[in-house]
């Protein structure tokens, strides 16, 4: 599978993890239990996060300007 960099055997990306770690200030264990990964697993991937920061940041940016542009255009339908 190409695209966002995943944890290994499964369809959770780096950057669920980084945003559930950053944004709501989730702790690694907490984080491992909600997903169903050791907690190692976690670590990789915030060590992955910190390795490639620039990358992830930019994936998570241009995501959020895509739902933004979505939910723009949804409304404008909507409302004529």
């Amino acid at each position: 599978m190409s695209g966002s960099p995943r944890i290994a055997g499964t369809r959770i990306r780096v950057r669920d993890i980084v945003e559930k770690y950053i944004a709501m200030e989730d702790t690694p264990a907490v984080i491992a239990q909600e997903f169903g990964i050791s907690l190692s697993e976690v670590h990789e991937a915030l060590s992955y996060y910190y390795e490639h920061m620039e990358d992830v940041q930019t994936e998570i940016r241009k995501d959020r300007e895509f739902v933004e542009k979505f939910r723009k255009e949804l409304k404008h339908e909507i409302l004529g």
